[in-house]
C-alpha cells in the first residue's frame, strides 16, 4: 500500500509541474515581446541580439542563447524575430521586436 500512496503523490506532483511550465508558458506569451502582437520596441536591429538573450528562460531562469536572428512580416506588421534557446533547459522561443520608425529631421 505504502507504495501506491507514493506513486499517487509523484502523479500529483507531475501534474502540477505540467501546470506551473504551461502557466509559465502563458506568462511568458504574454510579456513585451512574448508575441508577435506585443513586439518590443527597438531603435535598432543590432539592439534586438541583445536584448533577446538579456533576459533569462522564463521556466527555469536559465541563460538563453540565440539561435537566429530575423525580419518577418506577421499579419501585414515588420517584425523583427530572436530565436532563442534556453542552455539549462533546452526550450526554444521566440521574441518579437518592432523597428521604432525614426522621425525625420
Amino acid at each position: 500500500m505504502a507504495g501506491r500512496g507514493s506513486r499517487a503523490a509523484r502523479r500529483a506532483r507531475a501534474r502540477e509541474q505540467t501546470q506551473l511550465v504551461r502557466d509559465l508558458e502563458k506568462l511568458a506569451r504574454l510579456e513585451p515581446g512574448g508575441a508577435p502582437d506585443r513586439p518590443l520596441a527597438v531603435e535598432s536591429a543590432a539592439q534586438v541580439e541583445v536584448m533577446a538573450t538579456s533576459r533569462p528562460c522564463p521556466l527555469c531562469q536559465g541563460s538563453v542563447r540565440l539561435v537566429e536572428h530575423a525580419a518577418e512580416t506577421v499579419d501585414g506588421v515588420r517584425l523583427r524575430v530572436a530565436r532563442i534557446a534556453c542552455t539549462l533547459c533546452g526550450v526554444p522561443r521566440a521574441r518579437y521586436f518592432r523597428l521604432a520608425e525614426s522621425a525625420l529631421h
